[in-house]
């Protein structure tokens, strides 16, 4: 009875550290650029976003992202899906955002806050 008591505490023990241990998501923070474009992604999978479109018209966009390797997901509250290779180097994520008119705009976001 005390083994299994004392393996239960070491199997709990192990899983907390390596929980507090995992490295938290690059993407959590707010990027944004000088011309005015800005996503902030969240813990939750959730994000708001501010983006200056093709016509040069500033669009706003919320919901939830999900990443997959080097693709993250866009799932608006409209029912907008928006899917783009990404690449974060240093403190600065390159993705391709595609507008509410189809037409692709290349950001360079700079990580502004955490």
């Amino acid at each position: 009875m005390k083994k299994s008591i004392s393996m239960l505490i070491t199997i709990f023990l192990i899983g907390v550290i390596l929980t507090g241990c995992a490295e938290p998501s690059p993407f959590i923070g707010t990027w944004a650029d000088n011309k005015g474009d800005q996503i902030t992604f969240m813990a939750d999978d959730s994000f708001t976003a501010t983006i200056i479109d093709s016509q040069g018209i500033k669009s706003r966009a919320e919901g939830s992202y999900t990443v997959l390797l080097n693709a993250v997901t866009f799932s608006t509250t409209t029912g907008r899906q928006i899917v783009s290779e990404w690449d974060i180097r240093g403190n600065m994520m390159y993705l391709i955002w595609t507008d509410e008119n189809g037409i692709s705009i290349s950001l360079t976001l700079y990580k502004i806050k955490n």
